[in-house]
């Protein structure tokens, strides 16, 4: 029972308690580091919890659909060009154009995408192979879907050198682990003059320490599963693009103002980078 757990925690918080030295210094130094450690826990306790399982599904929705009014515009106006055939960008030997796609999930982008691409989907959460194969389950679907691969970002072995036209990502780096490697894998895999497009959340422009900064990460990542604020802006930008075309927005969520750190997931970068 929950009595006994709270007796056997204060058993070991005496033992410890008896077992450390009378210094003072000594003390207050050990509980404290213990404190941060036992609070940078709590987000693997609780995910291991009931309540939090409705927590992760809206991170899933939120990486992968939204319904923000203006993520919906900026990624409408960002993938125009390749719904009306506008763009310029290299095609394979079929003269078909490749695309991958980061955090797919059940193919809700794929009403952007032309007619007769092909579709490559990556997605590190096991349940999205299943939701995109029923959207691509018609007798003659209008996009070829080359294939499902359950991995990161970073790791894009089994894709080619130099054999995608363009990567979407659509708040993906900011769950990867490596984004600069990341990013290397999206030039890697890139035609030349192939396009990255993207859209992600990024640290404020505005103010804030690095303290408070880690304090916004700690927040995310117990609530949206490895969710991390970092300076992508930066890293796009440095990663070894020809050119790199990038907007700043922080966005309004339907009028609602978010409650402290999680204002963090206000602002976005977007636009896209030309290999």
């Amino acid at each position: 029972s929950l009595s006994d757990v709270v007796e056997n925690l204060k058993e070991v918080g005496s033992w410890i308690n008896s077992w450390l030295p009378k210094n003072r210094f000594v003390r207050t130094l050990f509980y404290g580091a213990t404190t941060v450690v036992g609070l940078r826990l709590i987000p693997f306790l609780l995910r291991r919890t009931s309540f939090f399982k409705n927590v992760e599904i809206q991170s899933r929705y939120f990486h992968r659909s939204t319904t923000i009014p203006d993520l919906l515009k900026i990624k409408g106006g960002l993938l125009k060009e390749l719904k009306e055939g506008s763009h310029d960008l290299p095609l394979n030997e079929q003269g078909k154009l490749v695309l991958l796609e980061l955090n797919a999930g059940g193919g809700t982008n794929i009403s952007y995408y032309p007619d007769g691409c092909i579709y490559i989907a990556i997605d590190y959460w096991r349940g999205a192979k299943e939701h995109l194969e029923q959207n691509f389950n018609n007798e003659e679907p209008r996009i070829t879907l080359d294939r499902f691969l359950k991995t990161i970002p970073e790791r894009l072995m089994t894709v080619p050198d130099n054999t995608v036209s363009a990567v979407v990502c659509i708040h993906s780096l900011c769950s990867s682990p490596n984004p600069n490697l990341a990013l290397l894998e999206f030039l890697r895999v890139l035609k030349p003059n192939g396009k990255m497009y993207f859209i992600e959340h990024v640290i404020t422009e505005r103010r804030y320490s690095a303290f408070w900064f880690s304090q916004m990460n700690f927040i995310l990542q117990m609530s949206y599963w490895n969710c991390h604020i970092g300076d992508l802006r930066t890293q796009i930008e440095t990663a070894g693009f020809s050119k790199v075309n990038l907007s700043y927005l922080e966005l309004n969520f339907n009028g609602v103002r978010m409650p402290g750190p999680m204002r963090s997931l206000a602002p976005h970068v977007y636009g896209y980078a030309v290999k």
